[in-house]
């Protein structure tokens, strides 16, 4: 994440460096991949946030487990997005992309041209031929791309030309509405808006928006925090201000919003919320924690049963430090969802009141568009779920 900096006065000076220290720490978390700290995402118009038909066409879920399918360790894989059991999109540094068209027996990998030396932390698809990617840093690093032949070409949408921005993730509601979330600046959120597929950008209004905490922002740890539903639904999640943790909600396509601070603390730059999932309109989780601190245990789940007006502690995840992202498994017989980290994953079966370890291998980003089709991706590559 990188929060606000000041323009002209020295207290601008000061919440630089410390958002610097932010991505510093990120960095160092993410070891061999020498990625930099951001923001958040969400899904597209086979939305992230699934049905909420619990238990349809299951029965039982065994054990978990995952299975490598891309053992790329340059990659550095943190964008991740399932269309079907078939088709899936991942993204990470060095401007790569890859996808799956059969369910992962084979993957293409390409770096988008003239973003070999970018990070892309979020990507929203829409079919094995249609998708978005965006990258994050400040000023001219953060862009947005997208294709509409599987890869092969791809045109840049957006480019940002703001100094004081850091986009860190997007989300579609569909193919010609979307929103891409800025760290805050001088108290104020930067979000942009698209109603005609990405041909144009627009800010808007900050007043339509509560105002920002000083170095309130978004941590680019797994492209998911920000969500958005069919309706115009739509949440993005806060972190970094050292004062408090917030959702902020809409129900009218981004032209208002409100808040509600979660029980999620953040008592510095490096901590907050890292991640958002719906299961539907009314039922979601965020999860955070403090990614300078790895073997801190803290309230790392909080949980909403009425589209994030409210938000109460959950289960403690175990993993220690942030957690990086989390999903919901659709048509599990129980409210189930894994979530992920450094540390390894978790599962929970009772809608994020309890949670068991599935393994410690390093994963970033996690998607579930049904329990048979569920991917992670990380450090260590690509990998997708199995039940045993």
């Amino acid at each position: 994440m990188r929060s606000s900096r000041s323009r002209r006065d020295r207290s601008s000076a000061r919440r630089t460096r410390a958002m610097r220290g932010a991505h510093a720490a990120l960095a160092v978390a993410l070891g061999a991949l020498g990625a930099i700290a951001a923001g958040c995402g969400a899904p597209a118009n086979a939305d992230r946030s699934s049905p909420s038909e619990v238990g349809a066409g299951q029965t039982s879920l065994g054990q978990p487990m995952w299975e490598t399918q891309l053992a790329d360790t340059s990659g550095g894989f943190i964008g991740l997005f399932v269309v079907d059991s078939s088709t899936v999109w991942a993204a990470g540094r060095g401007g790569r992309v890859a996808h799956t068209r059969d369910g992962g027996a084979t993957w293409s990998v390409d770096a988008v041209p003239g973003a070999e030396a970018l990070q892309f932390r979020d990507v929203h698809a829409f079919s094995a031929t249609e998708a978005w990617v965006l990258s994050i840093g400040a000023g001219g690093d953060s862009g947005i791309w997208s294709t509409r032949d599987g890869g092969s070409t791809w045109t840049s949408s957006f480019r940002n030309e703001d100094p004081d921005a850091f986009y860190d993730c997007f989300s579609f509601w569909d193919r010609d509405r979307a929103l891409a979330l800025s760290d805050s600046h001088d108290g104020e959120f930067k979000l942009l808006s698209t109603m005609d597929g990405g041909k144009t950008w627009h800010r808007l209004d900050p007043a339509t928006l509560p105002a920002a905490r000083p170095r309130e922002g978004a941590f680019a740890s797994s492209g998911t925090c920000v969500v958005t539903r069919p309706g115009g639904l739509g949440w993005f999640v806060t972190g970094s201000s050292g004062v408090d943790t917030r959702v902020m909600r809409t129900s009218d396509y981004g032209a208002h919003w409100a808040e509600a601070v979660t029980p999620i603390a953040s008592p510095n730059g490096t901590s907050g919320i890292f991640s958002l999932a719906f299961l539907d309109d009314t039922l979601g989780v965020v999860v955070g924690g403090d990614l300078s601190a790895a073997d801190a245990q803290t309230d790392d789940v909080a949980l909403t049963t009425d589209g994030g007006a409210t938000w109460r502690v959950g289960g403690p995840t175990g993993l220690g430090g942030a957690v990086y992202g989390v999903s919901w498994v659709p048509g599990a017989p129980t409210p189930t969802m894994m979530a992920v980290s450094p540390a390894g994953s978790v599962l929970s079966r009772d809608g994020g009141e309890s949670w068991a370890r599935v393994d410690s291998v390093n994963a970033w980003a996690v998607d579930f568009r049904s329990a048979d089709a569920g991917w992670s991706v990380g450090p260590a590559g690509i990998r997708r779920t199995q039940w045993r």
